[in-house]
């Protein structure tokens, strides 16, 4: 994989790099926020690990301008700050995965390799949709009645499962392999925390969809009790107008 590393800390970037490259990975190193900021700009890496806190420019600042410029590359973010409000910021700043220094580069190397399977997968999905939503990989775009969203990472690669096979009711165990890329790097509150807030923003895009007769925005995303989570069969049996 292509990969570029964020990180002033220069005796760690080194080390990292010497790693992932006898992986067989190639490398690019960035020490500097503003510079690395226009490189992210410019290519598509097949990964990016970036740093929290770096000079000229901070990697959620990064992060977000990246997201808002449509870059899709996975991101693992790196800070010292284990906090749970820290985590969070970084995940909603568009991080697709977070882990907190110290770390064994063993971990590391685990997490790059589920990140990227996932960004390689996602490149051969075709558009797939059910009722009023539409969603295409390839693109990165989201509709619902027509009119494009905008979510998360991980909330857009949970929708791409469920819509691609709405009959099936997937365990918080197969959400994680099948989103995060392990069942072992993240934990039930994320996987929730992560459904339950692209419930909200689906429902939400419902309230818009003046020609869908809904007497209330409905819950896309069922919980099965003791099973799982799947798409809402009555937003799969939608018959929409559709909306440009």
């Amino acid at each position: 994989m292509w990969i570029l590393l964020v990180e002033d800390e220069k005796q760690l970037a080194s080390s990292v790099q010497r790693g992932l490259e006898e992986e067989g990975h190639v490398v690019e190193v960035m020490h500097d926020g503003e510079q690395a900021e226009l490189q992210g700009l410019v290519n598509d890496y097949d990964v990016v690990i970036l740093d929290w806190r770096l000079p000229n420019r901070d990697g959620k600042q990064i992060l977000e301008h990246w997201r808002a410029e449509d870059r899709t590359f996975p991101v693992l973010m790196l800070t010292a700050l284990s906090d749970l409000d820290h985590k969070v910021s970084g995940l909603d700043a568009g991080a697709d995965d977070y882990m907190s220094k110290p770390f064994s580069f063993e971990e590391l190397l685990a997490r790059i390799r589920a990140l990227g399977r996932r960004s390689s997968e996602m490149t051969n999905t075709e558009t797939v949709s059910a009722g009023p939503i539409e969603l295409d990989a390839r693109k990165h775009w989201v509709k619902v009645c027509g009119i494009k969203r905008s979510l998360r990472p991980k909330e857009f690669i949970l929708l791409e499962l469920l819509l691609k096979e709405p009959e099936t009711v997937f365990s918080k165990t197969q959400i994680a392999e099948r989103v995060w890329g392990s069942p072992y790097y993240v934990s039930d509150n994320t996987i929730e925390a992560t459904i339950s807030t692209l419930r909200q923003k689906l429902s939400e895009s419902f309230e818009e969809c003046k020609e869908m007769s809904f007497e209330q925005s409905p819950k896309v995303i069922e919980t099965i009790r003791g099973a799982g989570y799947r798409l809402n069969s009555d937003i799969v049996n939608i018959e929409q107008d559709t909306r440009e």
